[in-house]
């Protein structure tokens, strides 16, 4: 990668006087390209290079921080979404990408407290879903839930979210309306899989086995079935509540 990187710096070298466009948007053009190559690691480095002198602050080190998150460097991403807040400490895609990174390192405290001030500004079904996400590791099954119906208010036809707000739910005590809302989704031709097993789980979580085991799944082997039902079963033991959507998160 570090020779992939310097060619590219040589190259930009050589052609910095061939117009007025800056070091910094070539270098940010490049890493757009490798990026949309899938090459964030590569990308990360150019983006960086540019950040450090950056007149605009909160742009460079937020695409920074994108690309770090592409690279699966959680930790690295959130030290730069900092830096842009630092500068602008409500810009509303650095907060996002802050509580992102967060999520995505396990400190789900933090995270849900970013992502609490990040949704409201970004105003995307993504955004609340990553919120809910958090609170519901946290334990926090009630916030969780009103979080995922946020962004079934920005994107109702989204089958993910009406999952969520399902095993939020189930966890919440609620097994009847997650039964419920979980169902609905596999009335919809475009019900994948995991829709039918989460209609499987929250039913187990509610305590009906034999309606759960009783769920006809297209194209899905029935030892596949056994073996997830054994597996939410044992989620159903668990005490508490963010222990529960941890398992959940695990299981798929």
């Amino acid at each position: 990668m570090q020779g992939k990187v310097l060619a590219l710096l040589a190259s930009l070298t050589l052609t910095a006087c061939a117009g007025a466009v800056s070091d910094e948007t070539r270098m940010v053009k490049l890493a757009d390209d490798l990026n949309a190559r899938g090459d964030s690691e590569s990308a990360a480095t150019l983006y960086e290079r540019a950040a450090a002198t950056s007149k605009d602050t909160v742009g460079a080190y937020t695409r920074l921080g994108n690309s770090l998150m592409g690279a699966g460097q959680p930790e690295r991403a959130a030290a730069a979404f900092r830096t842009a807040l630092n500068a602008d400490p409500n810009d509303g895609e650095a907060l996002l990408g802050l509580g992102t990174a967060q999520l995505r390192a396990d400190q789900v405290e933090s995270a849900a407290r970013t992502l609490a001030a990040a949704a409201p500004k970004a105003q995307t079904s993504a955004a609340y879903n990553r919120l809910g996400t958090a609170l519901i590791l946290t334990g926090n099954a009630a916030g969780a839930e009103d979080a995922f119906r946020n962004a079934a208010e920005i994107e109702p036809m989204n089958l993910d979210t009406q999952s969520n707000i399902a095993l939020a739910e189930a966890i919440g005590g609620k097994g009847a309306a997650s039964i419920e809302t979980a169902r609905a989704n596999t009335v919809s031709v475009r019900a994948e899989q995991r829709h039918f097993r989460n209609l499987m789980l929250v039913m187990v979580l509610a305590g009906q086995d034999a309606q759960a085991a009783a769920v006809a799944i297209p194209d899905y082997p029935e030892a596949d079935k056994r073996a997830f039902l054994a597996e939410a079963r044992k989620i159903r033991a668990i005490a508490s509540p963010a222990g529960k959507a941890r398992a959940i998160g695990l299981l798929g």
